[in-house]
């Protein structure tokens, strides 16, 4: 086999990960994202400021659980018809948007909208575990996460511009992405039954309701990774609470606060590709090391840093960790589900970290306010580093995955 063969058969993805490339792309570029949910709201609904408020808190907390909900049903209905299904709720609901404008009604279609919005994600994650080796895995995953952020990269345009020209074009560019999604899932590869156990073809039986939820929780391993993965996520998700207002506090204007927090989107679409190409030469254990260092060090760095391009320097220090953390947390849990349950595991793990942003950005501010950012920005680093210690322990005790 001459080299250019080597290269090709490794570069060469399966169609069901380039159409979840697609599909991933259009959804989150469609999602109907909280901050312009808000302000649509605002617009048609004539909501006012605090029905906003529970309305976007009811977005967030069907978006919590649908993760969580979604990887079992990956599991027993099949990651086709999960995307699927999810994507006609996301169109339904954003239809009763159109109609709806008693705050009950409100309150319901916005969380089951929140809830459509992550269902998918651990099925997509299925349909990759299904798809390709094990040794791709890190690389599939890292793609659709490229995808995830040219989508929420562009999102913010698109949706201003429609929402300018008229609020209802937001809602229905959602449908249209969501249409063109559902199709994407249900153009997917059924399920491959060589990854089932023996004697159950599907890999989908015995494991049904609060017990499928509860499973990867169970797991001793397993376990031990959400817990430090719900602490990293308390520490990367200050981005979107405390760090902009240490920055402001630091004296940077909006324009500068704006160009800093960009860089993120930026380094992500531009080196992703790259870093993950690099990093899979390391092994699994050793890439959740090396990102948490670096999400631990960029945070920490914000207590010594004051001008834009310090904090530019500490953003891209937790970026790069942020560009290894993702595709290798889903590929671990991949190698560490037990046959036909990697949906469950997956929906588990999207379901601590949003945790992490529901309670991450209050306990941040609380730190904030009450210690100033030199505290807040020192526990960052103290917490990141325990998660490394911890880490490097347990891994050399734990057992071979299957």
């Amino acid at each position: 086999m001459t080299a250019r063969t080597v290269t090709s058969a490794r570069t060469s993805l399966p169609s069901a990960v380039r159409l979840l490339f697609a599909g991933t792309l259009l959804a989150r570029l469609g999602m109907l994202a909280p901050a312009f949910l808000a302000l649509y709201l605002m617009a048609e609904a004539g909501a006012s400021a605090p029905q906003v408020g529970f309305l976007t808190a009811a977005w967030g907390a069907g978006a919590v659980s649908g993760s969580l909900i979604g990887g079992p049903l990956a599991d027993r209905a099949g990651p086709r018809w999960t995307i699927a299904g999810s994507q006609v709720v996301t169109a339904a609901t954003c239809l009763g948007l159109l109609a709806a404008r008693c705050p009950e009604a409100l309150s319901v279609i916005v969380c089951l909208n929140g809830l459509a919005s992550s269902v998918h994600k651990p099925a997509a994650t299925v349909v990759v575990a299904e798809s390709v080796a094990q040794s791709e895995h890190a690389r599939c995953f890292g793609l659709l996460y490229w995808a995830h952020n040219i989508g929420a990269a562009a999102s913010p345009a698109v949706s201003g511009f429609l929402l300018e020209r008229h609020p209802g074009l937001l809602v229905w560019q959602a449908v249209a992405t969501a249409v063109l999604f559902g199709a994407i899932g249900l153009r997917l590869p059924r399920p491959d039954t060589r990854t089932s156990r023996d004697g159950d073809p599907d890999g989908r039986e015995g494991t049904g309701g609060l017990r499928a939820l509860a499973e990867p929780f169970r797991s001793p391993v397993v376990l031990r990774f959400l817990i430090l993965s719900f602490c990293l996520a308390l520490i990367y998700l200050q981005k979107q609470s405390s760090l902009p207002l240490d920055m402001r506090a630091q004296g940077l204007g909006p324009d500068e606060l704006g160009l800093v927090l960009s860089l993120n989107g930026v380094l992500i679409i531009c080196t992703q590709p790259l870093v993950s190409r690099l990093s899979g030469r390391l092994g699994l254990d050793t890439q959740f090391g090396v990102a948490a260092v670096l999400v631990a060090v960029g945070f920490g760095a914000n207590a010594v840093v004051g001008t834009a391009w310090g904090y530019a320097a500490a953003l891209a220090l937790w970026t790069f960790g942020e560009i290894l953390l993702v595709p290798q947390a889903s590929a671990f849990l991949v190698r560490h589900a037990p046959a036909g349950r990697t949906g469950s595991y997956q929906g588990a793990y999207y379901f601590v970290w949003n945790l992490g942003l529901v309670l991450g950005a209050p306990l941040g501010m609380a730190v904030l306010q009450s210690w100033g950012p030199e505290a807040l920005w020192g526990l960052a680093l103290l917490l990141g580093l325990a998660v490394v210690a911890v880490h490097v322990v347990a891994a050399k005790d734990r057992p071979a995955p299957r």
